[in-house]
């Protein structure tokens, strides 16, 4: 029997417009079940979908690096797992703006920085309606945790070479996965989806066949192997199809609601 549920937020739970649909809206809001949100976004990315659906418990946040409480006063932080400030400052020496067509931007708690407006924080601002601060590199302050580097490519070769640049610094303490295809999001090393949902787990004394999880990326996996039963999206790459569960309809085709109802019904 599930006893709660999990899910992605972008191109999982949103559509490709960065929006729930209004069906699944109104079919998340009636689950007698709770939902929480386990996402790469920053809090402040997430609050329009917590009150969207009237979310009242723990969301995790920068992929497990921050589990907190929505409060109406301000969030209440349960767990905090930020990146070591030398492989924040080396990751962002190392990439900055040196490659066309690469975007280089990084959250603390509540901020999203870049050092200038580009094509990959224009587009991440298009999902999220969100702009970020501009700060210049030479004015971070390393004292202030950050939780999220960010890589947006919009070229795709650049992209590529800077992934492989930074898989290859060879970082302690640090986990680096794609959120997207041309997403790779740096955090710290605890900050996987599999450690805010073995946070609740533990917590509600609740069993790995009692969870289930909704998700698209690579950096679905870690959730998907914590859970009993894991569903990938119809737009999930085939990778993530593969070690699924299920499979149920895309983003763009309500697939949570349909994978709620005919996929794995049995279960609740």
């Amino acid at each position: 029997m599930i006893k709660h549920i999990f899910t992605d937020m972008d191109k999982t739970l949103l559509n490709d417009k960065g929006q729930i649909n209004p069906k699944t809206v109104d079919y998340l809001r009636k689950i007698d079940l709770p939902l929480t949100l386990v996402t790469a976004r920053a809090p402040k990315e997430m609050q329009f979908a917590i009150d969207d659906l009237r979310l009242k418990g723990e969301q995790i946040a920068f992929n497990g690096g921050l589990i907190f409480l929505p409060r109406k006063d301000g969030n209440e932080v349960i767990s905090s797992n930020p990146l070591q400030a030398e492989s924040a400052r080396r990751v962002i020496e190392k990439i900055q703006d040196k490659y066309e067509g690469v975007s280089v931007s990084w959250y603390t708690k509540d901020e999203w920085y870049a050092q200038q407006e580009d094509n990959g924080t224009r587009y991440e601002t298009s999902i999220t309606n969100i702009k970020p601060t501009l700060k210049k590199y030479d004015e971070i302050d390393y004292t202030e945790p950050i939780y999220k580097i960010m890589i947006v490519g919009t070229n795709m070769k650049n992209f590529d070479k800077v992934v492989n640049i930074i898989r290859d610094m060879n970082l302690e303490g640090v986990s680096a996965n794609h959120s997207n295809y041309n997403y790779f999001e740096i955090t710290n090393k605890v900050a996987v989806k599999s450690f805010g949902i073995e946070y609740i787990k533990q917590r509600d004394s609740l069993e790995k066949e009692e969870l289930l999880a909704f998700g698209d990326g690579e950096n679905d996996l870690k959730m998907f192997e914590t859970v009993g039963t894991s569903v990938a999206m119809g737009n999930a790459n085939d990778k993530v199809k593969s070690v699924a569960t299920y499979t149920t309809l895309s983003n763009e085709e309500d697939g949570i609601v349909h994978g709620m109802k005919y996929v794995v019904n049995d279960l609740l």
